[in-house]
């Protein structure tokens, strides 16, 4: 009876520790799978920007052209199937770049090298291009390449290097490419259509400030009908001499006759040059300012510049719009070779760009667990033009760089935890100096999934050289 007891008791205790150790197993690989990272491209709201598409017949190849500067050519005979025949007859390109923090961020594309999430890749321009027949992914010949120009937000330093994002996982070691001008938009501005002659030079009254606008027509040649011309400076409400504006070289010049003022005219000078923080810094100027023409010369002048006005200022906004164009341009592009299809990223790791490493908190916690709801938090950082994500396991050791940031969370019930760059900023520089291991508590903002696209928009061509 009592061995029967000692059995049924050692039966118990092995169900006992079966269901503990089953128990424990569980625990672990739930604990596993809320904290491990999830391999390759992961948008942060499950949709991932679009790509551009085009059709083109695989035997003849394709030249792509982007309004970045982006350049991209895919010889003739180029492609194969997956068992490394030949593909000939329509195929379908898909392409598309990232140019700044906000794309990369909606993109999904990890930008650290591995795990390690305390060095970050900053980006001087990516992209991705793929070449599908019938919805079947293609790759390149083995004895063809791909030539490409791609757009550069930045000039590139020695340490950048141009990464292949391998199997859609992991990025390779990175290998060497080459920065030049962009040759195509200096070009393009160069062949910017010409306009007719300009009036007969008028007398000068050299009594007053006299001067004439001498500007590069191929430029600007909406000026040629003013060539010759002398002009007298009347009056303006800058504050810059006249003297002193001219002697700027100004990017754009428009003329327009002053109302209620017989021959007397607007002139509006503009130009955009590169600041101290090499930002695109636009400046202005205006005077009103009369043509020194007189009598028979001044009618036949004005009559022959009414006569065009009409025509001129639709020809002027064709030209004017085309140029806008042009010089969205990157100034720069990064040029090289692939041979296989997928993601490429000049890039720089950055390893020596860290402040601290500190424990982020926020609000938000005391509603929900961010580790039993698997929250993601994104590190953008908007002048590296990078984006280091965190799950909640992570949050008490995030490296703080030496560059503009903000932090959104993408929470489960459809809303984004937001801290802007003001707010970010407001935050850290409440402490004196940041020391690794303290802890920053950050209140946040709920957005919506859809208004994110929009919370650090930037101008498209912010960033890019002239």
């Amino acid at each position: 009876m009592e061995t029967l007891i000692q059995q049924k008791g050692n039966k118990r205790m092995r169900y006992s520790i079966a269901f503990l150790t089953l128990i424990t197993i569980s625990g672990i690989s739930y604990y596993y799978y809320l904290s491990r990272y999830i391999d390759g491209i992961i948008p942060p709201f499950g949709k991932s920007t679009p790509f551009i598409c085009e059709t083109f017949e695989a035997e003849k190849g394709i030249e792509f052209h982007q309004p970045t500067g982006t350049h991209i050519v895919i010889p003739a005979n180029a492609l194969v199937d997956e068992n490394g025949n030949k593909v000939t007859g329509k195929v379908t390109m898909k392409f598309r770049e990232f140019q700044n923090a906000r794309e990369i961020f909606l993109s999904g594309i990890p930008m650290q090298l591995k795990e390690d999430r305390s060095n970050y890749f900053s980006s001087a321009g990516m992209m991705e291009l793929r070449v599908f027949k019938e919805d079947k992914p293609l790759q390149i010949a083995k004895d063809k390449k791909v030539e490409v120009e791609l757009a550069s937000a930045i000039q590139p330093t020695d340490d950048y290097k141009l990464y292949q994002f391998k199997n859609d996982v992991e990025w390779d070691n990175g290998t060497t490419f080459e920065t030049k001008k962009n040759t195509r938009r200096d070009e393009a501005l160069a062949a910017l259509p010409d306009r007719p002659a300009a009036p007969t030079n008028p007398q000068i009254d050299t009594s007053k400030f006299i001067f004439e606008l001498i500007s590069d027509y191929s430029k600007m040649p909406q000026l040629k009908t003013w060539k010759n011309i002398k002009w007298r400076f009347i009056r303006s409400e800058d504050q810059l001499e006249p003297q002193e504006a001219l002697r700027i070289s100004w990017d754009k010049i428009s003329i327009e006759p002053l109302e209620n003022e017989e021959n007397t005219f607007t002139l509006k000078f503009s130009v955009k040059m590169m600041g101290p923080k090499s930002e695109i810094v636009s400046r202005t100027y205006s005077m009103v300012a009369s043509p020194e023409l007189t009598g028979k010369k001044l009618e036949l002048a004005i009559r022959n510049y009414n006569d065009k006005l009409e025509e001129y200022k639709i020809e002027f906004a064709k030209i004017e719009e085309e140029e806008n164009r042009i010089m969205l341009e990157s100034g720069l592009v990064n040029v090289f070779q692939i041979a296989e299809l997928g993601i490429f990223n000049i890039d720089c790791l950055k390893t020596d760009n860290i402040l601290a490493t500190v424990d982020f908190n926020f609000d938000f916690e005391n509603e929900i667990s961010p580790k039993l709801n698997r929250v993601m938090l994104y590190l953008v950082l908007h002048k590296e033009r990078s984006v280091v994500k965190f799950n909640a396991f992570d949050w008490d050791h995030i490296p703080v760089a030496k560059s503009d940031c903000s932090l959104l969370a993408v929470l489960p019930n459809g809303k984004v935890a937001y801290v802007s760059k003001e707010n970010f900023e407001k935050t850290i520089s409440k402490f004196n100096k940041l020391v690794s291991g303290m802890v920053i508590n950050f209140k946040t903002e709920r957005k919506e999934y859809s208004e994110v696209a929009d919370l650090f928009k930037t101008p498209s061509d912010a960033s890019r050289l002239n």
